[in-house]
């Protein structure tokens, strides 16, 4: 009896773990555009749809994985499957995360130099650039509704555009976006927790 309960809460684990990866390979067909466009796709699957954490805690997982050097949406998908199944649902959320639209972009690219060598028209393909700006642009919006929430944020929110348009090279780039990132930080931090 003792085995049949316990094969009975394994299975569950396994249909547990099969169907937060098939969320995970949603998320990853939706994915492109950067992290902005993916922290969209994570807030409207994995918060909004799904429930497997909350925005608060998918924002927190987002600004721990953007001070971290390398790719932040891996890290933060990475993060959430170690938080609900430890690492070897971790190590199974990256595969399933990176690995589609690592073959969809190779394909993509042998597509682009068949074309090229039949010589046919590639136009269809100067579209993927605009969707993906769709996407950040619809990602930021979203998140700009929840992060942006009194009038000092706001003035943040303006200052980091106004920069980035003026701006653009790396260095100043990185030692501005580091510093509005710890400000923000410690503004949630301080919000939240009441001290710094």
């Amino acid at each position: 009896m003792r085995e049949t309960v316990t094969k009975s809460k394994e299975s569950k684990e396994e249909l547990s773990w099969t169907k937060f990866l098939r969320d995970i390979f949603i998320c990853s067909l939706g994915a492109f555009g950067g992290p902005e466009a993916h922290y969209g796709v994570f807030t409207d699957q994995l918060v909004t749809k799904k429930k497997y954490l909350d925005e608060e805690e998918l924002i927190e997982l987002i600004a721990l994985c953007s001070i971290l050097p390398g790719p932040s949406s891996t890290q933060t998908i990475v993060a959430i499957g170690h938080k609900k199944g430890g690492p070897v649902l971790a190590l199974l959320t990256m595969l399933v995360w990176s690995l589609p639209v690592l073959l969809l972009m190779t394909m993509l690219s042998f597509l682009y130099l068949f074309l090229e060598r039949v010589q046919l028209s590639a136009d269809g393909l100067r579209y993927i650039g605009p969707m993906a700006v769709a996407f950040i642009v619809m990602a930021a919006f979203k998140i700009g509704k929840k992060v942006v929430t009194d009038r000092l944020t706001m003035v943040l929110l303006i200052v980091a555009a106004l920069v980035s348009f003026f701006f653009r090279q790396a260095g100043y780039f990185r030692y501005y976006w580091c510093s509005v990132e710890w400000l923000l930080s410690s503004i949630h931090v301080k919000k939240t927790y009441g001290t710094v």
